[in-house]
């Protein structure tokens, strides 16, 4: 009886290591197809470059976290989930890094995302409309900016203010450390310096609604001093 099931065990053995050795090098399970989901806003083709690299390795062995970790590493993309459509397709479903600025060099428009990395018009599908970003230096051949804290918070407040009033800038002034909000058809908004600027657009909310409301020909409203907010009409 032992001998019996020790015989079974070495079969059993000898079946799980022949379909191992099998499924590693056989050619169906062999990657030949990449595709990409949610890829919106990049040049496909950009990304498609890296996972390319994964044609021609086994569907079964490849590890996910692996993968994951360094596609998320490239800065067009904020996550990333791979997962295998056997017997041959490897599927990327992309969160794409958030293109929140532009800047004009060369007549051009380049991109800034929210951690600061910079794009070319040719990383992107389309011309996206964002606000245009003046005075901030920029080196010619940078690839990231390294933001600050105060820009950091600036960039999370303004990207909220956006969402909640939907009420994006044309173009974002910076002179003399000091911040404005310019529009097409409406007032400016003076942040002053990149400090507390939580509470200013706190304050800003407050007071865009009582213009509203109101009814208000508003020039300029000026929150350089938050808990002073001055409101300038139009003569």
């Amino acid at each position: 009886m032992k001998n019996k099931l020790g015989i079974i065990v070495i079969l059993i053995v000898i079946l799980f290591v022949s379909a191992s050795i099998y499924a590693y090098f056989a050619p169906q399970l062999k990657i030949k197809t990449i595709k990409l989901k949610g890829v919106n806003t990049f040049d496909e083709n950009l990304i498609i470059s890296y996972a390319e690299n994964y044609i021609g390795k086994n569907i079964i062995y490849l590890k996910s976290e692996k993968i994951e970790q360094k596609l998320t590493d490239l800065k067009y993309i904020n996550q990333a989930d791979f997962k295998r459509k056997f017997p041959n397709i490897a599927l990327f479903s992309i969160n794409e890094s958030e293109v929140f600025f532009r800047f004009i060099k060369d007549q051009k428009y380049y991109y800034i995302d929210k951690e600061g990395y910079v794009y070319s018009p040719s990383e992107l599908k389309r011309k996206i409309i964002l606000p245009v970003l003046k005075g901030f230096e920029i080196d010619n051949n940078a690839k990231r900016i390294s933001f600050n804290s105060e820009m950091k918070e600036f960039i999370k407040n303004l990207d909220e203010y956006i969402t909640v009033k939907q009420d994006a800038p044309k173009e974002i002034l910076l002179k003399n450390q000091n911040v404005t909000l310019r529009y097409d058809d409406k007032y400016d908004i003076i942040l002053g310096e990149l400090e507390n600027t939580t509470e200013k657009f706190r304050v800003l909310e407050n007071i865009k609604d009582q213009i509203e409301q109101k009814e208000y020909e508003v020039k300029y409203v000026d929150i350089s001093i938050y808990n002073k907010p001055v409101l300038k009409l139009k003569q």
